[in-house]
């Protein structure tokens, strides 16, 4: 019973992150570009010390350069949570670990090519195939850490320390 609960549980946190994700693409245009300039600004204003003193052309060229990276970190760090609440709720399944890490990162890739879809019916967005891979990539560094760690903690256990 505390099995399927939980199992229940963590399909629950992976539908609500998918809705989160869902409602980031389903801002337009202009609502995402001023949350990726204001948090590109917040980002740099705690890593550059004198970004606050400069004035605000010099402020604004750096946010404009940077933010695109800051997107696309965005993505990648999306997916990457996607993938790794997709394992934990795979968990529940008698499925071997590699393949655990191989569904979560098809699930990623469909999700994140209908999220790049559901974007064309959004003002002023657009259907990126680099952002579906990018969201992949994400997606796939989590698997590829969790099958290491599995790697790790099984070489562990078979060979204690003396």
């Amino acid at each position: 019973m505390k099995r399927r609960i939980f199992q229940c549980l963590a399909w629950l946190l992976v539908l609500l992150w998918m809705g989160l994700i869902f409602s980031f693409s389903g801002q337009t245009a202009e609502v995402s570009s001023e949350i990726s300039s204001s948090t590109t600004a917040k980002i740099i204003a705690q890593i550059y010390p004198g970004f606050n003193s400069l004035s605000p052309d010099e402020q604004a060229e750096i946010i404009d350069t940077a933010e695109l990276f800051v997107r696309k970190a965005g993505h990648l760090i999306e997916y990457f949570i996607l993938s790794a609440l997709l394992v934990f709720a795979l968990l529940f399944n008698n499925f071997k670990p590699i393949n655990r890490a191989i569904l979560a990162i098809l699930i990623s890739l469909i999700y994140a090519a209908t999220d790049e879809i559901h974007q064309l019916f959004v003002s002023g967005r657009a259907c990126r195939l680099s952002d579906v891979l990018i969201d992949t990539c994400g997606a796939a560094i989590f698997a590829v850490l969790y099958l290491l760690a599995i790697k790790i903690f099984n070489r562990k256990e078979k060979n204690p320390p003396a």
